[in-house]
């Protein structure tokens, strides 16, 4: 018996000794794909210093090993801002997924590219940042060509058409005189008509500034009470055919760029009006959430699915029904809120129903 479990425990002994090789094996295969793969890789601890780039992502940078390990990755970023949150999203154990930033090549260049990254743990403590890039300079480049296209004929749109909106005020103030009902009624339709292609406009001409990282904040500390109040009372100055019902908590206070903000609830109630019925009700108001205060914009229209509800802030997106098929845009207003709060570390939400209307909201911490 002693003998037969001498020859069990020696079998066990060399059945170890062969999984360890294998192990060995495929850990060294497994290195060796890492270090090799196509995709530019690297390692970041948690002070972070690049501790390990695979050969794919120094080539793409141009750098030598010794000139980018060990390195603060701080030091290959153009954005300051766009590292520092991705390192502290990272500390805080988040996984991200296509986050968009500008990395500095060797000979100056910029690479636009779009990082997925995670955290290595290992009981509880933080190991590294396991970070993928994907270089999109030439889809980026191509946008950029399309945006400065857009921003030029819409500039050469834009003086034709202030001239047009003047004449036609000038117009319906001197016909308020006379008794002609239609030429009233034309000229009204014809300024509410040239009021929106303003509108789409500015929206096209705010995305290039937008997409072409051309915007500066201009944030300073303010009375949301006040600004809702003004771009409600503004809207219903040009709006006849909607209720604007004001709503709000009292006096508080933010820390914005004024004057963003107003465009992102002038494109909120606008879009309401768009697609809710006539002498509908649309509500604009805030309340407070903890510290937080909660922007909202409330209309009774027409809903949007799940499926849309997920698509709805992406450029150019539209909605498709029956229902919106005589809505005029060109799928940008949404798109632009949405940017604009990300500016502001925010973001624009929707809670809604087809036929139960529509609620957007946003939250922003109290000043």
């Amino acid at each position: 018996m002693e003998k037969e479990s001498y020859q069990e425990l020696e079998q066990r002994i060399a059945a170890y000794e062969i999984r360890v090789k294998d192990l060995e094996v495929v850990n060294e295969e497994l290195s060796d794909f890492i270090e090799n793969a196509a995709l530019p890789l690297h390692w970041v601890n948690g002070e972070g210093i690049i501790t390990w780039a695979n050969q794919a992502e120094l080539s793409a940078l141009g750098y030598l090993k010794e000139e980018y390990i060990g390195q603060p990755i701080s030091k290959f970023h153009a954005d300051q801002d766009i590292i520092a949150d991705i390192l502290s999203r990272l500390t805080k154990y988040e996984t991200l997924h296509n986050y968009r930033a500008r990395l500095v090549c060797k000979d100056g260049t910029i690479k636009h590219v779009l990082i997925s990254s995670n955290v290595l743990e290992k009981e509880g403590k933080f190991i590294h940042t396991r970070c993928f890039t994907r270089d999109i300079t030439p889809l980026v480049l191509e946008e950029q060509r399309k945006n400065d296209f857009v921003s030029m004929v819409s500039h050469e749109l834009k003086t034709p058409l202030t001239s047009i909106l003047s004449y036609v005020q000038v117009m319906l103030s001197r016909t308020s005189k006379t008794s002609d009902a239609f030429i009233s009624q034309a000229l009204s339709r014809t300024e509410k008509q040239a009021k929106s292609m303003t509108r789409m406009i500015n929206d096209f001409l705010n995305m290039s500034r937008l997409e072409q990282a051309k915007v500066q904040l201009d944030i300073a500390p303010f009375d949301l009470n006040e600004l809702l109040h003004e771009v409600a009372e503004e809207i219903e100055l040009t709006n006849h055919t909607h209720h604007i019902q004001y709503a709000h908590a009292g006096e508080i206070s933010i820390s914005a760029d004024r004057a963003k903000l107003s465009q992102v609830l002038d494109n909120l109630i606008n879009n309401a009006i768009k697609y809710s019925p006539e002498h509908s009700t649309i509500t604009v108001g805030f309340e407070q959430v903890g510290t937080d205060v909660k922007i909202y914009v409330r209309d009774q229209g027409i809903g949007i699915s799940e499926a849309d509800q997920k698509r709805l802030f992406e450029r150019f997106y539209r909605v498709e029904s029956k229902a919106t098929k005589h809505a005029t845009g060109f799928g940008i207003g949404l798109y632009l809120v949405a940017e604009i709060l990300r500016y502001h570390h925010s973001k624009i939400e929707v809670v809604s129903s087809p036929g139960e209307g529509s609620t957007f909201f946003f939250l922003m911490p109290i000043e």
